[in-house]
């Protein structure tokens, strides 16, 4: 989604420095609160009604430069969702949805180095308690909850039974 193979070749000519210069400061305020992966910040200015051709020679800049970097941004994106007590295929929705390359995936949870099995634990018995579930019922509402949560069958089995 975030192939800008063309645009790199774009030419900064046709774009007028008053023009580079909201961009530029645009993609600085946004990099300065938080990370923001290189398909967020075209959606965002592309919305305020930049054109999308004029962003991406600008943002390659910044990449370039190292100071954009959706390798960085899936990084913090993945542990922040964690903490919150997402699950892996939460994190790899989000951020799939975000535009990162599922080729970064692999070294994202690498960097995360979570214990799934205890972070559904953990997310279990905040929301239900240290207890298993007896009845049919209440097990299957916190295997469902869990599996919104985005852990997969065996963390959830390990969650809910223990096992």
């Amino acid at each position: 989604m975030n192939n800008n193979a063309g645009h790199a070749d774009a030419d900064n000519t046709t774009m007028t420095e008053p023009d580079r210069k909201v961009i530029v400061a645009s993609i600085t305020r946004m990099l300065a609160r938080r990370e923001h992966s290189a398909q967020e910040i075209v959606r965002k200015l592309s919305q305020k009604g930049v054109d999308e051709a004029a962003i991406w020679p600008v943002l390659d800049e910044f990449r370039e430069a190292g100071i954009q970097s959706d390798a960085r941004y899936a990084e913090a994106r993945a542990r922040a969702l964690m903490l919150k007590g997402s699950g892996p295929q939460k994190i790899k929705a989000d951020l799939h949805q975000h535009g990162v390359a599922e080729g970064l995936f692999d070294e994202v949870f690498r960097e995360l180095d979570a214990d799934w099995f205890e972070l559904a634990r953990q997310v279990k018995e905040k929301r239900f308690g240290q207890q298993y579930p007896q009845e049919y019922k209440d097990k299957m509402k916190q295997m469902q909850f869990l599996s919104y949560r985005g852990f997969s069958q065996s963390h959830i089995n390990y969650a809910v039974n223990g096992e």
